[in-house]
């Protein structure tokens, strides 16, 4: 018999709408899982009817990185209210939004293992991207 951490409830969704988010998390590997997408929909929600407000506990960060991919990543940036591209080119790194290759924004993206992994795949390559 499993036990269910206490900070954790289980709910039930139709499998036709089950099925429905896992091919949007294949195709949008920002979610983890099911789970982590469902969560992300229902705070949300729960902010749009004003029934949860953000506070230091459930607060999103100013840096979300999503859409990460072989040759770049967006970031959100919430301080901004813009989402910056961040590429990873042969000659070097690049944020699109702040037309350098030095910001805040890549500071972010170097800290996400996923594009650690990436930056270092490519520069085993030869790709002149900062040493992680």
């Amino acid at each position: 018999m499993s036990k269910e951490p206490k900070d954790f409830r289980g709910v039930s969704l139709k499998r036709e709408l089950v099925e429905q988010v896992e091919e949007f998390i294949k195709e949008n590997p920002q979610y983890k899982n099911i789970a982590d997408f469902v969560h992300e929909a229902v705070r949300v929600r729960m902010e749009d009817i004003k029934k949860i407000t953000p506070t230091p506990k459930n607060k999103l960060p100013r840096f979300e990185h999503f859409n990460i991919g072989p040759d770049g990543a967006r970031i959100i940036d919430r301080q901004l209210k813009k989402i910056a591209d961040v590429y990873f080119k042969f000659e070097g790194i690049y944020c699109d939004l702040d037309k350098t290759s030095s910001c805040e924004h890549i500071d972010f993206a170097l800290t996400v293992p996923k594009i650690q992994d990436i930056i270092r795949k490519r520069r085993r390559e030869g790709w002149k991207l900062p040493d992680i």
